[in-house]
């Protein structure tokens, strides 16, 4: 996985000598991203076929479409310009392409992955994903998340421009911001983090803590550059450790209501990590209580108790909270029997979470 910067994008596609260049995009991302500005753009368009996507979550029917269109294209790379949806599409596509009854294979876990169609040129138009750096993809199966996983999903090339991401949605940039936030923190907190990952997940946070806010509120050059790396490396982090809790916990919220993955992340989040964290000092978790120790000097607070401000104030400061107050009058707490979440994703965590532990979180924070 190579990263290539903007200045270099004309002289690596001239060098590589690609001459049938498949763009996976959104309509949004394409129009409205400034992408058409590029030199890139404008050397290359020639050599462009662009396919837009039309769903805000990755959907196994509008994968399957795309499949068929590149495989009738047959293009010798692919630019996913884009969220972390439309890599992802780019993603799968490229390395299902040739596999048969997807649907079924994908829900039962029986996908096999040998082979990869061409290369692919991720170009992110949300600082928040990272899905540029990682080798899984979600997918939605009748309103179900299934997250595929092979070494051969990973973009071969990616290129963070900071200018394609100032102009996104002020809710796109406040759902993928905080989404580099989760990851990065959730990443601290696996069982799987190893020192490669906290390398990655502590540079992460040191730039999308300081830069988070201003970025949602005021976006320019200098802050779009940190939340995209930040995103990046939370990327890489996750691709090491995995997520958990919070992102286990957050599918079921834009499947059912649309609301946007990184703001569905946020709804338990606050209440997760202090969950950890009494759990580990109740029980006397040394290793759990020590990662908490270097999450809190990594952000700079004293205890938990500035966590829980810091993390209001990102909340209020960047809508989020104006969001999600809008939003979950529509979700009351009746019955919560069709409430689902990702059982592999919720194992990741550094502090067993039962069936118990989730209908408590969901009744505090959905009772009527």
């Amino acid at each position: 996985m190579k990263h290539v910067l903007e200045n270099k994008l004309n002289s690596f596609l001239k060098k590589k000598k690609f001459q049938n260049i498949l763009v996976i995009t959104g309509q949004k991302s394409f129009n409205f991203s400034g992408f058409k500005k590029l030199a890139i753009y404008k050397k290359f368009k020639s050599k462009m076929t662009i396919l837009y996507k039309s769903n805000e979550i990755p959907e196994i029917y509008e994968l399957e479409y795309l499949i068929k269109k590149m495989n009738i294209i047959n293009p010798d790379l692919i630019i996913a310009l884009g969220g972390g949806c439309v890599i992802d599409y780019a993603k799968l596509a490229n390395g299902l392409h040739n596999i048969k009854n997807l649907k079924k294979k994908i829900k039962t876990g029986s996908l096999r992955i040998n082979s990869k169609k061409i290369k692919i040129l991720a170009i992110p138009t949300t600082a928040g994903s990272g899905a540029e750096a990682t080798k899984f993809s979600v997918i939605y199966i009748d309103k179900i998340k299934y997250s595929v996983e092979n070494n051969l999903l990973k973009p071969d090339f990616f290129s963070l421009i900071p200018k394609l991401v100032i102009n996104s949605p002020k809710i796109v940039r406040s759902s993928s911001g905080f989404d580099a936030i989760a990851q990065a923190t959730e990443s601290i907190f696996s069982k799987k983090a190893n020192i490669y990952s906290l390398k990655y997940s502590s540079k992460s946070l040191r730039f999308s803590i300081k830069s988070f806010v201003e970025f949602v509120n005021s976006p320019n050059i200098n802050n779009a550059t940190n939340m995209l790396c930040a995103a990046n490396l939370s990327g890489k982090a996750i691709n090491i450790t995995r997520t958990n809790a919070p992102h286990a916990l957050s599918y079921f919220f834009t499947s059912k209501f649309k609301i946007p993955h990184g703001i569905a992340v946020s709804i338990f989040f606050i209440e997760i990590i202090n969950f950890y964290y009494l759990s580990a000092s109740k029980k006397n978790n040394v290793s759990v209580i020590k990662k908490f120790n270097l999450f809190l000097k990594l952000i700079k607070l004293p205890n938990m108790q500035a966590f829980n401000k810091l993390f209001n104030m990102l909340f209020l400061e960047s809508g989020i909270k104006k969001y999600l107050d809008k939003s979950l009058k529509k979700i009351k707490y009746q019955n919560n029997s069709n409430f689902f979440y990702n059982s592999n994703r919720l194992k990741n965590s550094p502090i067993k979470i039962s069936k118990e532990d989730i209908n408590r979180l969901y009744l505090n924070k959905f009772k009527s």
